[in-house]
């Protein structure tokens, strides 16, 4: 097997890395991590092989429990995490790395549906001294911009086509966020959004509420790869999504709708328009991001032309972890947006 050494990268060496990378993603860069952990401790491991090839693996550390216990994240809200590399990997390129990266304890790992080095992971022979790996199947819903938007919107239903028209018939347009107050009136829509979702029943009931110190750091912390994207209807807002673009991929991470506008169709409108610009902008994957399970948000996607792409999750768990999981039912690092 070649051989290969270690190093802890430097926030830069990680950065450069990232935009090497053909398949890396926004959650591959330290912006995510900073944004979406920043209490935890973030590192990027580099591994550079003997024959030339290298690649970063980025995990963050998250204290829990005072201390006691500790979760590592290959990219933290579950989001898609592994290697990200501008060299072509083989086989024991990948064996060496994703050793690397399942020896850390309590680990969730959700593949990188756009790296193909990672579609051989399942069938990998993980060491004995490894723990025990737990897998979950899921996956995204995605749509290839070089299709063009003259292609992506025949391939759209009819239902979905007519919505949009619908839309901009109303008055709807759609925006980018540029003010403090554009920001907080979208957290506003997502907290009204959070009460509707609660009340639906317990598989529509979110695990947990992001802050709004989360949407301030990403206001704050903006590098020209965050855009918050706003429907609006009469200077009032009627839904909106954040999403966050990287190389040639454009995902949406969030989103939020006003019931009060439901009947003008606006997050129909508010997709197109998003997957146009970035079709304009020259990206090649529109990413939808997993759904949670619900079967409502899957149907919306698909209607896109969107298709499902797998993006399974593993995890590994220590005795004290897997007690606390059992002790507290969706304490983990997947949760539903």
């Amino acid at each position: 097997m070649t051989g290969y050494k270690c190093a802890e990268a430097s926030r830069e060496r990680w950065i450069e890395a990232a935009k090497a990378c053909p398949y890396a993603t926004y959650f591959h860069t330290p912006y995510w991590y900073e944004l979406i952990a920043p209490g935890g401790r973030h590192t990027a491991l580099e591994v550079s092989f003997e024959d030339g090839v290298s690649a970063v693996i980025p995990v963050a550390e998250i204290k829990r429990a005072h201390g006691l216990l500790t979760d590592h994240f290959s990219s933290p809200g579950c989001n898609y995490g592994g290697w990200i590399s501008a060299s072509v990997l083989n086989k024991e390129h990948v064996m060496v790395l994703t050793n690397i990266l399942m020896s850390k304890k309590n680990l969730t790992f959700r593949i990188n549906p756009f790296d193909e080095s990672q579609s051989s992971l399942l069938a990998l022979t993980m060491p004995s001294a490894l723990p025990p790996v737990a897998l979950m199947s899921d996956f995204t819903h995605t749509l290839d911009l070089t299709a063009g938007t003259d292609a992506l919107l025949r391939g759209m239903a009819k239902g979905h086509r007519s919505a949009v028209k619908s839309a901009e018939r109303e008055g709807v347009v759609v925006k980018a966020a540029d003010t403090v107050d554009e920001w907080e009136r979208y957290y506003g829509i997502y907290l009204e959004s959070v009460k509707r979702w609660r009340s639906g029943g317990p598989k529509l009931r979110p695990r947990h509420v992001y802050p709004p110190a989360l949407f301030r750091r990403a206001r704050e912390m903006r590098t020209g790869n965050e855009i918050l994207w706003l429907a609006m209807k009469d200077g009032e807002l009627a839904a909106g999504a954040l999403f966050f673009y990287w190389g040639r991929h454009a995902v949406s991470w969030h989103g939020a709708a006003s019931a009060e506008h439901f009947h003008l169709r606006p997050n129909n409108l508010l997709y197109w328009e998003i997957i146009s610009d970035a079709v304009h902008r020259g990206y090649k994957v529109f990413d939808f991001n997993p759904s949670g399970g619900y079967g409502g948000v899957e149907s919306f996607k698909s209607h896109f032309g969107a298709v499902r792409v797998p993006s399974p999750v593993l995890s590994t768990k220590t005795p004290l972890r897997s007690l606390i999981s059992r002790l507290r039912p969706g304490a983990s690092g997947c949760s539903s947006k």
